[in-house]
């Protein structure tokens, strides 16, 4: 078939525009209503989280800010962004978040002329049967480890800002307007620090001293901006790598609870099981 016969295809504004930066999914997950789920969750973002209400009524609080977020709605929110989440168990609640990056560092600009989120910006009304069916299908796959699950997941991740960006016209719902506070200076330092030695055994001390602040202090800030001791919060931000080497299968329960700080196995899997609803073996026997 001769395809001069046919109109070429031309990037638009919108796809060059994406075009200028990568993302790469990190974690990908779903929080729904049901037996044992907590339905309210205090957090701080390490990465950038696109969260997405596919069915019910949230709660979402940020900056002393509450909105209500309904089925079909998208929150983007910047990394380092202290925020609330309650879910209405009446309205059985469900929805799927991604946390993912911008590479690299220098097309952050690009990123954020097109998506202008200093905190949290809210799109309602953007999510369509056919994209919750695809999020649906990602997340089994994803949880079976399917091969090409990166990929599968970055075009996800795209397709779901390509939507976010053709309602680029009409301004996100939340933008900040205040500085940050010290105690939000505080954690952010500390979330620094856990990326750069995720791979050691970071003690409440090791974060005083890159802070710079008594462990008073320190523990006044995080408790105020995730309602977590610092303690608390090491280990659960150490969770998607708990979850990795679950997967990879090379070390047992043991070994992966006192890697991370846990003073027993049995600590292990009850934060384990609190924050996702099943036991660690269960989850390395499924993720096989």
């Amino acid at each position: 078939m001769d395809v001069s016969q046919f109109a070429s295809i031309q990037k638009d504004s919108l796809s060059l525009a994406i075009g200028q930066f990568r993302v790469c999914p990190l974690a990908f997950g779903q929080w729904k209503q049901g037996p044992g789920i907590p339905n309210f969750r205090r957090s701080l973002t390490s990465h950038y989280k696109l969260t997405i209400v596919v069915q019910g009524t949230v709660r979402f609080t940020c900056q002393a800010h509450t909105r209500v977020i309904h089925g079909g709605d998208a929150v983007l929110m910047a990394p380092f962004t202290p925020y609330e989440i309650q879910l209405d168990p009446e309205d059985a609640p469900d929805l799927f978040y991604l946390y993912f990056e911008v590479v690299p560092a220098t097309s952050l600009p690009a990123f954020h002329q097109l998506f202008p989120c200093a905190d949290a910006a809210l799109y309602p009304g953007v999510v369509d049967p056919a994209l919750q069916m695809m999020l649906e299908r990602e997340l089994d796959l994803y949880q079976k480890g399917a091969p090409g699950q990166f990929l599968s997941l970055q075009l996800l991740l795209t397709r779901l800002l390509l939507t976010l960006g053709r309602y680029s016209d009409d301004p996100p719902a939340h933008q900040r307007t205040t500085r940050p506070t010290h105690c939000e200076r505080v954690v952010r330092e500390c979330v620094e620090y856990l990326d750069e030695h995720l791979r050691e055994n970071v003690q409440v001390q090791d974060l005083c001293l890159a802070a710079h602040v008594s462990q008073s202090y320190l523990y006044k800030c995080f408790e105020r901006m995730t309602g977590l001791s610092t303690r608390e919060f090491i280990r659960q931000y150490r969770m998607p790598q708990i979850k990795m080497q679950l997967r990879q299968n090379t070390l047992s329960i043991q070994q992966i609870a006192e890697q991370n700080g846990f003073s027993s196995v049995s600590a292990f899997s009850r934060m384990f099981r609190n924050r996702y609803g099943i036991s660690p073996a269960a989850y390395r026997k499924h993720s096989r």
